[in-house]
């Protein structure tokens, strides 16, 4: 006999980005089979959204204390940075998955954005999961399984158990990234990814549906643009572009950031400060970054030395994992 909460009664906290890592994967596996309740749990999270727009005040300065203090008494506090690198992959999981369970047996034929077939994009999405699974030493889905969807969710939801269950420990763990490069990065980075690469894949789903696009929130915008950033000036370095200087990139709209950008991880010596700066949407840059848009498209605003923003923009499209 376990005391366990069953999925249904932690939709609520779900919603409210309040459930533990473990949490997290028990409730995103759930929904992808129970349409009711995923369709609940859909309806508390925009009911909290607009609670939030609609009746935010400014709490009385002692409340803060008085409620984390009942809570850590109720229950141990999580692992805030498992959970918070956690649940965004396992929200793209569900929203993907969900949009696969709703495709006739003919829509698996349609083309994606890069690939000949549903079915394939799918098959190279499970390849892309796997590197890290492999690495953790997850069991593989079973080659014998007739339904993509399955394969590719069953290794997913694999992923997501292990990583809640190892602890922030296990976010040091160095594993391979996808892309077309081999590269090695801790599994914090790697979860990243998996959020990113999900979420241009379901996007592309959307695409071919001719569905509305469904960004993730803008702080995970960033989180995936600041990733990219770290491996920017090595892959600038790779394709033969590298030299002195910096790029000031200013990201706007929600979830908005500025960063310096090293041109070259090679070239030491001091700063030689920004010599171009970069103006772009987050969510384009992100979606530039998976090859989804050119540097045209994009809406970028160069000043400065064009040659390095140049650069910058057109090797930072080729950082997608397809």
């Amino acid at each position: 006999m376990t005391d366990d909460p069953h999925p249904e009664d932690l939709l609520g906290a779900y919603a409210v980005d309040a459930c533990a890592a473990t949490e997290v994967a028990t409730v995103a596996e759930h929904t992808a089979d129970c349409p009711h309740c995923a369709a609940e749990g859909t309806r508390l999270t925009e009911a909290a959204h607009w609670l939030g727009v609609l009746t935010a005040r400014r709490p009385p300065d002692a409340l803060r204390s008085r409620v984390l203090e009942a809570a850590r008494a109720a229950r141990p506090a999580r692992e805030p940075e498992v959970g918070q690198l956690l649940d965004p992959y396992a929200r793209q999981v569900a929203a993907f998955d969900r949009l696969l369970a709703g495709l006739e047996p003919d829509q698996w034929r349609l083309p994606t954005a890069k690939y000949e077939n549903v079915g394939a994009l799918v098959t190279h999405l499970t390849a892309s999961d796997g590197l890290v699974a492999d690495d953790l030493g997850v069991p593989a889905g079973s080659t014998a399984e007739p339904q993509v969807r399955r394969r590719w969710r069953a290794q997913a939801d694999a992923l997501l158990r292990e990583v809640a269950t190892g602890g922030p420990r296990l976010l040091e763990r160095q594993v391979r990234l996808a892309g077309k490069a081999p590269v090695r990065r801790p599994l914090r980075e790697a979860l990243v990814q998996r959020t990113f690469e999900t979420w241009i894949h379901a996007d592309d789903l959307r695409t071919t549906l001719r569905l509305p696009s469904d960004p993730p929130r803008p702080d995970q915008l960033a989180g995936i643009a600041g990733f990219a950033l770290v491996l920017l000036p090595g892959a600038i370095d790779a394709a033969g572009r590298g030299r002195p200087g910096q790029v000031r990139l200013v990201l706007t709209g929600p979830g908005g950031t500025e960063h310096l950008v090293a041109l070259s991880a090679l070239r030491s010596g001091p700063p030689q400060g920004a010599v171009a700066e970069v103006v772009v949407p987050l969510v384009r840059f992100c979606r530039l970054l998976a090859g989804r848009v050119s540097v045209p498209e994009s809406g970028a605003e160069i000043r400065g030395d064009s040659g390095a923003a140049t650069d910058f923009l057109e090797v930072a499209a080729t950082l997608g994992c397809d």
